[in-house]
């Protein structure tokens, strides 16, 4: 089972005090409970000064934890909760359309970033059709087609785990070996003379099966803890 916790500072923090937090508090307690995979993301990329996308500015860090007991997840809870930051977890099914070749060794950074996305279904659809735009249609005609996706993992949200949790349908890691790929719009939609109709295509869609005024989304640098 895949568990993904949000973990969002109070008050602005540099990275340098949020990778403190993360990798000298956090992670030593999550391994003290021995996950089958650990995975951190936070929002260490740059923020391009100009972007096409709805960035949001302030700091966020996704853990995900793989385990096959659902006996710790009130340990994992303890874990990781920090002074000065909110909470938020999910049991999510993970699902890989595309993925990489890892290479690198556990604790270094993943090449290239992520496109994460935190989204919620659009009002006006049923579960069903959502799920049935987002994994029929948007995954192998719009993302796959569109995008230079070097890795691309869907996340369907089944429960919150984490009392106020924020009400969320699906969490998306979209990653490019190069972060000019994604802060590059025509990159991001396909070149030059396609970027157009691409952006077009992607927001119509968009607009269909999610709730737009609810999409966040980040650039996050992903680190393998343990694999």
């Amino acid at each position: 089972m895949k568990y993904i916790f949000l973990l969002r500072p109070v008050e602005q923090a540099d990275i340098a005090i949020l990778k403190a937090v993360v990798f000298d508090q956090i992670v030593p307690r999550l391994l003290q409970f021995n996950p089958e995979k650990l995975k951190v993301d936070l929002t260490e990329p740059k923020r391009p000064v100009i972007s096409f996308l709805p960035l949001r500015r302030k700091p966020l860090v996704m853990i995900s934890v793989w385990d096959a007991s659902t006996d710790y997840i009130e340990r994992w809870r303890e874990a990781l909760t920090v002074p000065h930051f909110k909470v938020a977890g999910y049991k999510v099914t993970e699902s890989v359309p595309r993925s990489y070749t890892k290479d690198w060794k556990d604790g270094e950074a993943s090449p290239g970033v992520v496109m994460l996305t935190l989204m919620r279904k659009n009002p006006r659809l049923s579960y069903e059709q959502f799920m049935k735009e987002w994994f029929e249609h948007h995954t192998p005609n719009i993302a796959m087609k569109v995008h230079p996706l070097w890795n691309y993992i869907r996340n369907v949200v089944d429960s919150a785990i984490i009392d106020g949790s924020p009400t969320l349908d699906g969490i998306v890691e979209e990653q490019c070996r190069r972060r000019c790929d994604v802060t590059n719009p025509a990159c991001y939609f396909g070149g030059t003379l396609s970027m157009i109709p691409n952006m077009i295509k992607v927001g119509m869609h968009a607009k269909k099966f999610l709730d737009l005024s609810a999409v966040e989304n980040y650039l996050l640098t992903e680190y393998h803890i343990r694999s």
